[in-house]
């Protein structure tokens, strides 16, 4: 699809039909789809929960300002990110590049979000 179609075309979504369910397979497909998203420095500090109880997903409602869709959609995923993973172990990132490459991004990590916490959120 072309980027200005897909701008002008996309739409919010904010009332499902509460009888449609995802089968396992269509959640697996999207969350395999979800995890190819750029992070930065290729972190991928995420992790993505799939809500499935109803009691848990009334409760996460009430936290979000009572948005029906939080119950009504047929899937719920609560997206998780660790903002300061940069600090611990920030080579675990970098295991399969060249040691020399992963030196200078190891090393450029540090400087590129220390006292940035609007950087974090990437």
């Amino acid at each position: 699809m072309d980027t200005f179609d897909a701008i002008k075309e996309r739409r919010s979504v904010k009332s499902y039909d509460i009888n449609h369910k995802m089968t396992d397979d269509e959640v697996n497909q999207l969350l395999s789809l979800a995890i190819l998203s750029p992070t930065s420095f290729n972190m991928q500090n995420w992790r993505f929960v799939v809500i499935k109880n109803p009691e848990t997903r009334k409760s996460i409602r009430s936290a979000a300002w009572d948005q029906a869709q939080v119950t009504d959609a047929s899937l719920l995923l609560v997206i998780c990110a660790d903002l300061k993973s940069w600090k611990e172990n920030p080579g675990q990132y970098w295991v399969n590049v060249p040691k020399e490459a992963q030196e200078f991004l190891v090393s450029a990590m540090g400087p590129f979000y220390e006292g940035k916490d609007e950087l974090q959120r990437d």
